[in-house]
């Protein structure tokens, strides 16, 4: 596109030449050095664009754009000392070497085309006693503007810049010219120059004057110097200072404890800063770099610096730094320290005594004797409208104790998700028999949305289902279900429980997979521990949908500082109490208690202050306070070593309950009981609303 002027016929249109802008919003900053072409003293700062021609103006300019071409606003770039001090440097180079192929210098000669420092300034010519001037660059000798002709050097040196010429032999040359004589008398005198010749380019500069045998008028040359050889030593003066008795060429050498000295400098030289952990599991201790990446590009193993320290860890080395890393040094030293770090102190239990406080519990005797809440008007709940449970999630919690190894049945419940085209979802308890005929009871949250969904995880043996219009359990076998669930142990039945039971919509739960699925039976991933990754972190919104959680209050206080022995409460037996059937609206009772605890605090204690009747005799064994014996966190964890009743089981870091009393352990009055059970009514009549901790035996 071309901009012109159109008058009337007889008026010549002025076409512009096609020169369209290429480049547009470019910046020149003050570090740029670009310069006015008509005013070349005169920095320009600011936007500019870029011609198809090469010409440069100001203004951001607009791509594709052909338009006048204004001189004043024209600027150029200009070429810094630091982009062509190597043409410098080549051409210093030429001069040299074309000037010493041509003459052959006296001594006389040479002196008087060096630089000494006399009078406190810079001087050409010296003689042997004055000091001599030498440049770190050849180029500096010729860049001083008083020992050539004007600019001529740099316009040289620029030119071959500008034009990219890198093959300088051949190019340049020297030329003598003869002048008039000089002198008294009067003596021969020569010009001599060096030229320079690039097609139809020529460069002449004058480099030295030579009258008679002096040279005049030079470039500094101060790099140009000879060797001499002389004695200047008196060999009795020099016997009176040097010893010539050498003894022992190697120096003092330290002792065994300057050795050891100098390991430990070494080492503290080496080691590098202390990489900042993070704390990304919660538990108070930092895990997890921060500055991972820059500590390891710090280390010897990512680049041999001069400054790079020992490699941290063994994965991070390479081919020179295999078992030289911090890592392999600390596995080494765990060997020298077996009597440190596998020995288990008896330390004094510090920690203070726990006290029951709170005021009480609540007792639900019968079953489905529980909590309602309904609508005063009868409408729906808050949780109800528009299922908010299902969209918005839910959190269930509550204390509960069992008095029976084999009661079962609901905790908390809206409506019943597992009727046909059913809804709501149930917090229950159930017990069931092992391969060992053991009984075992687990806990278990049922949600429907689209599918039947519960808390179900994979085991080593036994692999998780997708959610179905089905419920899990009719997919595994009874001796299974406790491997599936978070478990309760059935052998202290005096002990109180935390369940805390969650539905969170917003969890990524896969719906279909088969038995090659990577995580089918990974517990952890399933409780939302597992990120896209395979990395272990606090919640990554992966696994399950519905997940319960259980802790024993003996734990719980146990991981708040308390020293805990036995926090149970004292219960009547069970035949001393009030078992009496009571018919309700909800259905028949049976002769078993839930217990749950509805009070804020999580102490328990006895209200009344009656005198309880002493407590039945348990075969429980109290856990353990330390390690087993020959421990070591790095060389022999123990893990599994069973306590001495074998109720107690080592798994590296702490011990965990193992043992479950079998049925035969059971009292034959226990076992009449039982048997004397009335059926488990879990069923919600359809005008009722139930939520809350009905129908089961517990």
């Amino acid at each position: 596109m071309a901009y012109g002027t159109t008058g009337s016929d007889d008026t010549t249109q002025e076409e512009l030449t096609l020169n369209p802008i290429i480049q547009v919003g470019l910046n020149a900053t003050a570090d740029d050095n670009f310069y006015f072409v008509e005013n070349p003293e005169e920095q320009y700062i600011g936007l500019y664009h870029i011609h198809q021609d090469g010409k440069i103006m100001i203004g951001a300019g607009e791509l594709g754009i052909t338009h006048e071409m204004i001189p004043s606003e024209i600027i150029f770039q200009k070429v810094t000392y630091a982009a062509i001090q190597e043409t410098r440097e080549a051409v210093s180079d030429i001069f040299y070497k074309l000037w010493f192929e041509s003459n052959t210098l006296t001594d006389e000669q040479l002196l008087s085309l060096q630089t000494t420092i006399r009078d406190g300034i810079k001087q050409s010519g010296r003689t042997e006693d004055e000091p001599l001037v030498f440049y770190k660059k050849d180029r500096n000798t010729l860049e001083n503007r008083k020992d050539i002709e004007g600019d001529i050097f740099e316009q040289l040196c620029q030119y071959i810049f500008d034009n990219s010429i890198t093959e300088l032999e051949g190019k340049f040359s020297i030329i003598q010219v003869e002048l008039p004589a000089e002198g008294t008398p009067p003596q021969s005198t020569i010009q001599y120059k060096i030229k320079f010749i690039d097609g139809a380019n020529v460069y002449e500069i004058n480099v030295a004057k030579k009258i008679g045998n002096e040279f005049t008028d030079i470039l500094n040359l101060s790099q140009l110097t000879k060797t001499k050889t002389g004695s200047k030593i008196d060999p009795e003066k020099a016997k009176e200072i040097l010893d010539t008795n050498i003894f022992e060429l190697l120096p003092p050498q330290p002792n065994r404890q300057e050795q050891i000295n100098n390991f430990f400098t070494e080492f503290d030289n080496l080691i590098g800063p202390t990489p900042v952990f993070t704390d990304v599991d919660g538990d108070g201790v930092g895990e997890q770099p921060e500055n991972f990446q820059d500590d390891e590009e710090s280390r010897v193993s990512h680049e041999n610096q001069i400054d790079a320290f020992i490699t941290r860890l063994d994965e991070q080395a390479n081919e020179d730094n295999n078992n030289k890393t911090l890592q392999s040094m600390r596995n080494k030293l765990n060997s020298y320290l077996g009597d440190i770090d596998n020995v288990n102190d008896v330390l004094n239990d510090l920690r203070p005594e726990y006290e029951n406080v709170s005021n009480g519990f609540l007792k639900i005797r019968k079953p489905n004797q529980a909590i309602i809440l309904k609508s005063p008007t009868n409408d729906e709940l808050e949780f109800q409208k528009e299922d908010s449970y299902l969209t918005d999630g839910f959190t269930i919690t509550m204390w509960v104790r069992f008095i029976s190894k084999t009661s079962e049945g609901t905790l908390f419940n809206f409506g019943n998700p597992l009727e046909t085209n059913g809804k709501g979802f149930r917090l229950e308890t159930r017990t069931s028999v092992d391969s060992n005929g053991n009984y075992r009871r687990w806990v278990r949250l049922v949600v429907r949305d689209d599918l039947v969904r519960d808390n179900h995880f994979g085991d080593d043996n036994v692999n998780r289902r997708p959610a179905s219009l089905s419920s899990p359990l009719n997919f595994y076998a009874e001796r299974n279900f406790h491997k599936l669930y978070p478990e309760i142990p059935t052998g202290d039945l005096n002990g109180w429980y935390f369940i805390c039971a969650t539905y969170n919509p917003n969890i990524v739960e896969p719906n279909n997979f088969d038995d090659d699925y990577e995580y089918i039976q990974n517990k952890q991933f399933w409780l939302n521990h597992i990120d896209e990754n395979g990395e272990v972190v606090a919640n990554s919104n992966l696994g399950a949908k519905c997940k319960v959680e259980v802790i024993s209050k003996n734990d719980l206080l146990r991981a708040r500082g308390y020293k805990v022995d036995d926090i149970g409460v004292n219960v009547l037996p069970v035949d001393e109490v009030d078992t009496s059937p009571q018919d309700d609206e909800f259905g028949d009772g049976d002769d078993n208690d839930i217990v749950v605890d509805v009070v804020d605090d999580i102490e328990i204690t006895n209200p009344s202050n009656e005198e309880l009747p002493e407590e039945e005799t348990s075969n429980v064994e109290p856990m353990p306070f330390s390690a087993p014996t020959g421990f070591n966190p790095m060389t022999n964890p123990m893990t599994g070593t069973l306590s001495p009743q074998g109720q107690w089981e080592w798994n590296g870091v702490s011990m965990t309950w193992v043992a479950v009393e079998t049925q035969e352990e059971e009292t034959e009055e226990e076992t009449q009981e039982e048997e004397s059970s009335e059926p488990i009514a879990t069923n919600t009549p359809d005008d009722i609303i139930n939520f809350g901790a009905g129908g089961g035996n517990y």
